[in-house]
């Protein structure tokens, strides 16, 4: 028992070598981890961009359908009020119809590659299916 109370005594720790090859493993693994967890945020945002946009096209058609419209149809942010129980950062967009195909206009999804301007409803459900 004496003799395994003297080996505890004479152990000091971690070497400086050891705690500088922990330091740059986890470095490491940082270095690795940022970029994916950053890459990560920016694609969950802008897939909520999106959904925000097809979200407003939602509210756009139902407006067109309670008011039975038929043909070409534009909505503006005022007009489609009523219709979205949700808060919009950027609410200058227009939806449009044009008899066949439902477009978003200067949101903020429209900016992001791959979807354009106009976005059509097609083209943003493309974008999340893909992303």
């Amino acid at each position: 028992m004496r003799k395994h109370v003297k080996l505890l005594k004479k152990e000091k720790g971690m070497t400086l070598i050891e705690l500088l090859a922990v330091i740059i493993i986890i470095a490491i693994i940082l270095a690795i981890a940022i970029p994916i967890i950053a890459n990560v945020i920016g694609n969950s945002r802008d897939r909520a961009t999106v959904s925000e946009a097809l979200n407003i096209i939602s509210a756009a058609k139902l407006k067109y359908a309670q008011e039975n419209t038929s043909g070409q149809a534009s909505y503006t942010d005022s007009q489609l009020a009523g219709y979205i129980d949700f808060e919009i950062d950027d609410d200058d967009f227009r939806v449009s119809f044009n008899g066949t195909t439902w477009s978003i206009t200067d949101h903020p999804a429209n900016s992001i590659d791959d979807v354009g301007n106009p976005a059509t409803e097609g083209q943003l459900r493309k974008y999340l299916d893909n992303n």
